[in-house]
């Protein structure tokens, strides 16, 4: 009886940390603050109000190039894997944002995701690898350089190297949530008239959320 016992136990417990991992997952978190909320149109989001803005994304400065893919973009994601001898692991990850503004029927918010305490999740549609029979395109060779990596190990064989992508594409829909502030205008921005700006912050208990996931994008209860 102990040995079924045993491996009954050993079969709950991983149920149970795995169940955990998902539900507690980057991704997961997001949904689940996104789906809390209904999503609200630029001007009837309210002063310090914890809100959320469904709309397009546009640069204010000159874009971001991501480095895999070549792709002009506010916000980029790089996660490249080594290749171990049982697992994939971790060789570099690499994070960068822009200030953008966010666009819903001609309305405008800015966004500053360096300024603020955030959580972003981004799709990784640009996926590709290199190893043995398959050495790393120029692009690839010069992400890894400037990290102080290669491609390649001690005897000049090609690793195993697998690399992901994850960008927020100019006039991509996106799905932020943040603090609404209400800022006066310092200078005019060409096309939107108004003498005020929205601004979507963030704080430690409430975060500014930045997502592309179709799933962040979609209405709550069908009443959106």
């Amino acid at each position: 009886m102990e040995q079924p016992i045993i491996i009954f136990i050993i079969l709950l417990v991983t149920g149970v940390l795995l169940f955990l991992g998902y539900y507690y997952s980057k991704k997961n978190t997001i949904l689940r603050e996104l789906k809390k909320t209904r999503k609200k149109q630029i001007p009837n989001v309210k002063e310090n109000e914890y809100a959320k803005v469904i709309g397009k994304a546009l640069h204010v400065h000159e874009p971001l190039i991501a480095p895999l893919s070549g792709r002009k973009c506010v916000y980029y994601y790089v996660h490249i894997q080594k290749k171990g001898d049982k697992s994939w692991h971790t060789f570099i990850k690499e994070e960068q944002a822009q200030d953008f503004f966010i666009e819903v029927n001609s309305e405008m918010a800015i966004i500053k995701p360096d300024n603020f305490p955030k959580k972003t999740f981004v799709v990784e549609d640009f996926k590709t690898k290199s190893g043995s029979f398959n050495d790393a395109t120029p692009e690839l060779e010069r992400f890894l350089n400037k990290h102080g990596k290669e491609s390649k190990g001690f005897f000049g064989f090609n690793r195993q190297l697998r690399y992901k992508e994850g960008i927020i594409e100019l006039q991509e829909n996106i799905a932020v949530k943040g603090i609404g502030k209400w800022k006066p205008l310092k200078e005019p921005i060409e096309g939107y008239n108004y003498s005020k700006i929205l601004t979507l912050t963030g704080t430690e208990n409430k975060k500014l959320i930045i997502t592309d996931l179709p799933e962040g994008l979609k209405r709550v209860d069908n009443r959106l």
